[in-house]
């Protein structure tokens, strides 16, 4: 009888911890580093190979380097929709696009425009 009682309170156990191991926000889950790949204007097959990079942090903040510069930016998700606000010069500059297995596809503007820029990016 002690030997069920101590089975069933590490099957209780077990499951608690896989339970809190699943529980992780989108956020957390998005968080990390992401490499870019490559950006592009809408409409154009010539794709620039330009380092840069996105760290996201789980409190929805994180930094963007782009052109030689670093700039701190918030981001939010949404199922796979993603949003973030970059800063520069006074203005907020507003993307928007997808993060889906762990591939981050953003656009700085009107993703049917042919001046917007498309950035992609790999989560490391």
């Amino acid at each position: 009888m002690k030997i069920i009682k101590l089975t069933a309170l590490a099957a209780l156990m077990l499951a608690f911890v896989l339970l809190a191991a699943c529980s992780e926000s989108p956020m957390e889950l998005a968080s990390g580093t992401y490499v870019g790949q490559y950006s592009k204007l809408v409409g154009e097959d010539i794709k620039d190979t330009e380092a840069f990079s996105l760290i996201l942090v789980s409190d929805g903040t994180g930094t963007h380097t782009h052109d030689g510069s670093e700039f701190s930016i918030t981001w939010k998700l949404k199922g796979e929709s993603f949003t973030m606000q970059e800063p520069f010069l006074g203005v907020s500059i507003e993307y928007s696009g997808t993060l889906k297995d762990g591939v981050l596809d953003l656009f700085n503007g009107d993703p049917k425009k042919a001046s917007t820029a498309e950035y992609v990016y790999k989560k490391k």
